[in-house]
């Protein structure tokens, strides 16, 4: 079967999203957060066309935006933010760049270098040639995090793959990742095992600090 990229990203946040996308499908629908991130990926991207390729580590190249993967033999598929080509392989056989571009406070979070490691193994795939590193555009910093795609994020990838398809095929309720995360979960009203009248989700300051910090 085939997982979009975005996936792995949610099965990291709750793998109880990709239950409900693939088992028990339920309406997802957009967020204000969401919509959001949309309008300033577009501002972005206009910005982003008058740049040079310095940010990148790289003199010259073309960029691509919206990329499409369909990569089979992963069972990936998706569309990245941008990929640049750097016209000509370097010393590592690397000639294009997968970029994912991310408005948050937090930085590099793992959830997005694990999204951005399976675009890269799904780009590696579709165009034959290696992709040693990649980059986390941190749109409020204005700034391109080099991320390095090692041999532990592939395996992590892999392993990540097989668990969502054994929790598919096999129709397993996963757990929640962490329940201090459900509070302002937009899935939280379909996990009908979270009992809200215990008190457990009511939101002191300290805690609304906390769930802030965890997304």
């Amino acid at each position: 079967m085939m997982f979009r990229v975005s996936d792995i990203k949610q099965f990291v946040f709750c793998p109880r999203y990709v239950y409900f996308t693939y088992v028990q499908p339920v309406p997802k629908a957009p967020t204000p957060t969401m919509e959001h991130a949309r309008t300033l990926h577009d501002e972005h991207n206009a910005r982003e066309k008058r740049r040079g390729f310095a940010a990148y580590g790289l003199v010259e190249g073309s960029r691509h935006y919206h990329v499409p993967v369909y990569a089979e033999k992963l069972g990936l598929r998706g569309k990245i933010d941008l990929v640049i080509d750097a016209e000509a392989p370097n010393a590592n056989g690397q000639r294009y760049y997968p970029v994912e571009c991310k408005d948050t406070a937090s930085g590099v979070r793992n959830n997005f270098k694990y999204q951005l490691a399976a675009y890269a193994m799904a780009l590696e795939e579709v165009t034959g040639t290696p992709v040693h590193k990649a980059f986390l555009y941190i749109i409020p910093e204005k700034r391109a995090h080099n991320v390095p795609i090692t041999e532990g994020l592939r395996t992590h990838i892999r392993r990540m793959l097989t668990m969502m398809r054994t929790m598919v095929e096999r129709e397993i309720f996963p757990e929640p990742r962490s329940r201090a995360r459900c509070f302002s979960c937009e899935m939280r009203r379909y996990c009908n095992d979270l009992d809200d009248a215990s008190g457990a989700f009511e939101e002191s300051p300290a805690q609304a600090k906390r769930l802030v910090d965890c997304f």
